[in-house]
Formats: C-alpha cells, structure tokens, sequence
C-alpha cells in the first residue's frame, strides 16, 4: 500500500478480531494473521481508523494489540518503543484504573515525555512545550524535568495532587484514552441519535407464569439427582487435583444449559471424548484430567443414568409455550446458548415439535445450517443471515462464537436457554435484535434457569440490577469474576462496590459522552450515515 493512502479495515465494527494469541496453555502471546496483516499495513499508511462494536473481554491486553496497531509508523500514540511505558499492560493498568495515583514528578515526567500530549489538551501541556520551546508537531522530548519553569513544575506537582471528579491526573490524560473513542447506545439514546429501544425481560415479577416458581423453571426428580451427582463428582475430584474447581464450574453450567448438555458432558467424561466445543479451554482442561476413579466413575454414571430415562426438558417446554402462546414465533426469535450441545438439541427439537416451520442454527463454521420437520441440511452463515434479513426464517438458534457481526433486527423477541454470567455476553446477546431499524419500540427477553440451582441464586442477584429496561446492563460490571459468582454474599458484596464507583465520574464519560460533534476543524459528524461509495470518496481526500 503507497504512502499516503488511508487504510480502511474494510470490517467495521470487527477490529478486535485482530488479537494476540492468549491462553491458559500459550507462554508466548503471539500475533494472529489479521493482526500481523494489520501492523505491516500500518507503517505504510498515513491515516488508520479501526472500529469495534464488541466489548473486548477475555483480556484487556486486547485494547492494547489495536493500540498498537494505531502506534505501528506513528509513535505518537503510545510513544517510541525503546522507552515503552505506555505499552507496559500491567504496569500502566494500576493507573488508568486510579489504584495508584501518581505523586512522583520525575515518574509522571517518563509518563508525559513519551508522548509528549497535545497542547490543546491542557494549560499545562502548553506551558511544557512552551518552556521546552517544542513545536507543534514534537512528540517527544529527552530533556530532563529540571529544564521546565519553576511555575510549570509547581504547576505539575498540583496537578498530580488534585483529582477532578474523583479521578487522578493520569485518569484524565493519558493516550489510551486519547487514541480510544467509547460510544455507547445509551450515550446516542440520549442524545436523541438512536430511538430508545425497551426490553422486556421475562419472566415479570408481576406475572406467575406455568411452569415456574419464581425466576427458576420447576425441575424434575431426575433432574435434582443428577445436578447433586454434579456436585459430588466435582468435591470427589477436588481431593486430588488442583483441576476440580475448573471442573465444578464447568458440569454445572453445563447440566444448568439443558439435560442434553448434562447427560452428553457425562458420556464424554465416561469415556474422556473431546467436548465438542467453538474455544479449547475446556478441551485443554480433558486433556489436562487425570484419569477418573471408581469412586468418580459412580457419580458420572448417576448422572448418565438419570438423565438418559428423561424424555423432555422444561426449557424445551417454556420455550414452545412463549413461541406458540405467547405468540413470539410470530414476531421473530433467536434462541441463544453458550454451548453447541445445548443449541443443536434446542433446534432440533424444535424443528420436529414445529414441523412446519424452518429453524436455523448458526454456530462455527461448518456446524451451522437448518432443521426443516427434523431434517438437517448444511448451509452458509451468510445464506441463514440473507434469509432473516427477508423474512424467511423467523427462527433462530445460536450460539455465543458465532454472533459476532449478526444483525437480526428482523426479529423481535430472544430467549437465553442459558446465562453466560458475563454481562457485556449477555448485552452481546440482546444487541443482535436491539439495534438500528428494530420495528419494534419494545422487544421481549425470557431468561431461563433451573429453580434450586446455583444459577437460579445468581440470577436473582443480577436480576435486582436489571431494572432499566433501556440500559439492562449499565449498573452491571463487564464481566464478573468467577469466585464473586462461588459465593452469593461474595457477589452481592462486589456488586454493591462497582455500583459505588459507578457513581463517580468516568473518564471516557467525561471526555466523550456529552457530545458528537468533534472540536476544531470538522470531518465528519458521527450523526450523518454514508454509503459505501460515499465513504471511499471522503476516505480519499486529505484530512
């Protein structure tokens, strides 16, 4: 690519599918293709704009991979890299987080020279280029903090004193957030750029629906015995390797997910087949397992035994009953599942209780296609997102891998056949069918769990905090840690604490949230949508 142009990831909304490998079983993080393609394309390039509308997740250094995209042949971003502060993840994180505020004026001048922040930005950036007599277009400076004026140190050794709005200096200034524009549905609601979208959740406390009790679905003998034989399996386990907490989590949420899910994890422990599933972390840990004990073997047989004289589900049933009596198939539904054991059975079943109708399942790639009077045929994820798009599936089942970039703002109504406890999962989720031209001013979510489950416990937590029904999730952390979710005090504690930092000011809020309008020279306004053409003629001209 020739110097000069612009680089245009042409995926918008998909940036952060460039990433580092990372993992419980990766040493050396290493760059994936689109990120390796990315950085070289990068140095070549005079302007970058990379877009994302997936929250990063699993780690923060993610943030970090596209920064250092933005910084490849532009070290102005996060400074030169012999002298690599900003780049530093878990050095600087302390900081951006204001778990350590910065006192030391020689340590906030490493901070400050390298690179040196716009002069607009702050008085106190002007008065230091002023005194160093920098130009406008140094970004840098090698001369030591005893070269600045007696008043523009004063200056600096207030400024990393005082906290505005309760955030520290390096809060407020600092190039992750220079470089990093954070744009939220509920800041363009309220500007009146987006028309707000309700949601309402199910089941409503207003309402006793059949086959609950409470926010729990009524479960069966059988059931109750193979979730306890869970229990005992992963307490067996936890005698002799370090693995079984792991382990605990993962037969729970799985039995949680659906019985097919339950009994088919068994089988495979039984016979330590590979879980069938779109990320390895759970394969590493079957790898990882030691071989299983008779005393083990026992309870993974009472699980399979249990669960294999049960013919139905009471998610299967709650899901056909809002479909059918509720009327939600004729609004339009997708049906999500963290686990493709648990979306398969949902679709397939589905199909064969609604001969009429055709399910789509849109999994990874070659898992997904369409169920039509039970019978499976493969299809494109393309092919399944073009048919919503026209109306001629209205429904959907889905899992958590695949639902990146699906816009499915045709449908009107999803249900969780399990909950994911990551927030920005769930409000991933609910985004598929949320969304810009939504017909719907009002679209309906059914959140199913097992009563006298652990899960049930959690959600009642959750549940307590998801009362606005246009920000489900704004008084919920980004994801939750899995010890808060061991110990239900535990979680109610730490949700109280972020619901109390939430209240104080966020940078990013402060910075970006009042408006859309760019200060200076205008490009283009966030507010006006262009067409494809129209974009590569404004990409074309100079800045």
């Amino acid at each position: 690519m020739p110097f000069g142009t612009t680089l245009w990831h042409d995926c918008p909304g998909e940036a952060h599918r460039a990433r580092c490998t990372r993992g419980v079983t990766v040493r050396d993080p290493k760059p994936n293709n689109l990120l390796d393609f990315m950085g070289k394309a990068a140095t070549q390039s005079k302007h970058v704009l990379l877009g994302t509308a997936t929250p990063i997740q699993t780690h923060v250094e993610e943030l970090w991979d596209l920064l250092g995209v933005l910084n490849s042949g532009a070290e102005h971003v996060l400074g030169r890299r012999h002298q690599q502060l900003w780049q530093q993840t878990q050095r600087i994180l302390p900081i951006l987080t204001g778990q350590q505020a910065v006192t030391d004026e020689h340590f906030a001048w490493n901070l400050l020279r390298n690179p040196l922040p716009p002069s607009v930005e702050d008085p106190l950036f002007d008065h230091i280029r002023s005194d160093l007599k920098l130009f406008k277009g140094q970004h840098f400076t090698d001369k030591p903090l005893t070269e600045l004026e007696d008043f523009t140190r004063q200056e600096l050794r207030d400024a990393l004193e005082e906290r505005q709005q309760g955030l520290t200096f390096f809060q407020r200034h600092n190039p992750i957030l220079r470089h990093t524009v954070l744009r939220k549905r509920s800041t363009l609601e309220e500007l009146g750029l987006l028309e707000r979208i309700a949601v309402d959740i199910w089941p409503s406390e207003g309402e006793q629906l059949p086959m609950f009790c409470g926010l729990g679905l009524l479960t069966s003998p059988e059931f109750d015995v193979a979730y306890e034989a869970a229990q005992d399996f992963a307490r067996a386990l936890r005698q002799r390797t370090q693995s079984a907490g792991f382990m605990k989590s993962i037969m729970q949420s799985r039995i949680c997910s659906s019985i097919a899910s339950g009994l088919s994890t068994a089988q495979k422990l039984l016979e330590k087949r590979r879980f069938f599933e779109e990320d390895g972390e759970e394969d590493w840990l079957l790898d990882n397992l030691p071989e299983i004990l008779e005393a083990e073997y026992a309870h993974l047989e009472r699980i399979v035994s249990v669960l294999s004289q049960k013919s139905t589900d009471p998610k299967l049933d709650a899901v056909l009953y809002f479909l059918q009596e509720r009327h939600w198939l004729d609004l339009g539904c997708i049906i999500f599942s963290q686990y493709f054991d648990t979306a398969h059975w949902v679709a397939n079943n589905l199909s064969q209780r609604l001969p009429q109708e055709s399910v789509a399942l849109y999994a990874g790639a070659h898992k997904s296609g369409l169920f039509f009077a039970g019978e499976w045929r493969s299809a494109e994820r393309e092919d399944i997102k073009r048919a919503v798009r026209e109306r001629t599936i209205r429904l959907v089942v889905a899992t958590d891998a695949a639902c990146e970039g699906l816009n499915l703002q045709t449908l009107g109504t999803l249900i969780n056949i399990d909950l994911p406890w990551n927030p920005s999962r769930l409000e991933q989720r609910i985004g598929r069918i949320k969304r810009f031209g939504q017909t719907r001013d009002r679209v309906d979510m059914l959140n199913l769990v097992y009563h006298g489950t652990h899960d049930e416990k959690v959600y009642e937590v959750l549940s307590q905090r998801m009362k606005d029904r246009y920000d489900l999730f704004g008084s919920l952390p980004d994801t939750i840690e899995d010890e808060w979710i061991e110990n239900i005090e535990t979680l109610e504690a730490k949700l109280q604490e972020f619901t109390e930092r939430k209240k104080q000011a966020n940078a990013f809020e402060l910075r970006y949230a009042s408006t859309v309008e760019p200060k200076g020279p205008r490009w283009e306004t966030c507010e006006k949508v262009l067409s494809r053409r129209d974009i590569v003629e404004r990409l074309s001209e100079g800045w």
